[in-house]
């Protein structure tokens, strides 16, 4: 796919935010920082600098280097590693002090969230800078690349359509293969190939790559974490397949339901009620909204149906380059529930409604923010597809 991704404008759009906010020199260790500006699969612990004139360098592991060097448009890039001298912030503390940045205002990246291994800085090394830079002034700047990773350009946007196209075909896949006696791993793996085999990259890991669910995995209590097991599926049950693609480092999320024959009356009420509120969290997604605005609806909308109690009340979380899982997440608090979504803004429209022995529905699918409602990047149907024994 010919998508020309503008990294120096990239650049020039972070300097822009420093330049406003007073910051010198960017220190980004986030995973979403680190890929975004680098254009490379950078899987290490790195630190990513930019300085309010232009500046841009990575240091990253020394044996992973060379290869992101080429896979990379940067220029400079420098190789770190347990060794005297070359370990990464003695390499970037170096780095600081030759280019006159040890009494400038640095930015780091400071913060917390659910995503394990998100990449803020650690206590002990902004205790490292602090001690040896004495005359330096560190500051949060978090919110520099949360800014600039928020809305999404034309071509990101293409290579999201790809990798959802991915997640799409990966679904019609396992559709096509399901059958009793097929084992949670088996699935997986159906949807994996099948996923490689179109392009993508690698399935992200956060959740234990892909996920995938029968029966009783399904209705775990507040649940939306699924790893596959051996379990074999059963006639009756209810499945999910959750798949997660990477295209040239842009994720996409999709989630979908099945019944392995006749549903019960209960799967059915069910099936109606998550398609029901699946559709207005779409919908929702409306450029001018607020985060709070979209998660009230939905949790209205839940409440009145009588499912309040099995919902998990989070209804979705960002999307972009490897990294960005999280920001930000449709969940009713200080961190985001006052932020407005803008157009472009791409999101994961997620749904999670578990009643234990009955079934699990889960819902995610990448959708762009528009001034009428979410569009669906992807094309899989929220409905619950039933197949015929």
């Amino acid at each position: 796919m010919d998508a020309n991704i503008d990294y120096r404008k990239r650049v020039e759009r972070v300097a822009e935010e420093m330049r406003a906010k007073g910051i010198d020199l960017l220190l980004a260790t986030r995973g979403k920082s680190v890929t975004y500006i680098g254009g490379a699969f950078i899987p290490w612990r790195s630190v990513l600098l930019i300085s309010r004139d232009g500046y841009v360098g990575l240091n990253t592991l020394l044996m992973d280097a060379e290869r992101v060097r080429d896979d990379s448009w940067l220029d400079n890039v420098v190789g770190c590693g347990p060794i005297p001298g070359m370990e990464l912030w003695d390499v970037t503390l170096r780095q600081i002090r030759e280019n006159g940045w040890d009494k400038a205002v640095i930015g780091v990246e400071l913060g917390h969230s659910p995503r394990m291994i998100a990449g803020y800085l650690f206590a002990t090394e902004y205790e490292f800078l602090k001690e040896n830079l004495p005359e330096a002034k560190l500051v949060n700047a978090l919110e520099i690349m949360d800014r600039v990773t928020y809305v999404k350009d034309p071509e990101e946007i293409k290579l999201l359509r790809q990798a959802a196209a991915i997640a799409d075909a990966a679904q019609q896949r396992v559709k096509e293969l399901l059958e009793v006696g097929l084992t949670e791993q088996e699935i997986a793996g159906i949807g994996e190939m099948a996923m490689r085999e179109m392009g993508s990259e690698y399935h992200w890991p956060v959740t234990g790559s892909s996920e995938i669910a029968s029966g009783y995995r399904t209705w775990y209590p507040l649940g939306g974490c699924t790893p596959p097991t051996d379990k074999i599926l059963q006639p009756g049950e209810n499945l999910l397949v959750d798949l997660h693609p990477t295209y040239r480092r842009y994720y996409s999320d999709l989630s979908h339901n099945y019944i392995l024959g006749k549903p019960s009356p209960e799967q059915k009420k069910l099936s109606e009620a998550y398609r029901r509120t699946a559709e207005l969290l779409i919908s929702s997604l409306r450029a001018g909204s607020t985060v709070g605005q979209v998660w009230q609806r939905v949790y209205d909308e839940v409440s009145a149906l009588g499912y309040a109690q099995y919902t998990l009340p989070a209804f979705g979380h960002g999307i972009g380059v490897i990294g960005h899982e999280w920001y930000p997440a449709i969940i009713n608090s200080d961190e985001f529930r006052d932020l407005v979504l803008e157009e472009n803004v791409v999101e994961v429209a997620a749904l999670v409604m578990n009643v234990p022995g009955v079934g699990g529905m889960r819902l995610e699918c990448v959708v762009r923010v528009t001034p009428d409602g979410g569009e669906m990047l992807n094309a899989t149907p929220l409905e619950m597809t039933v197949l015929d024994l």
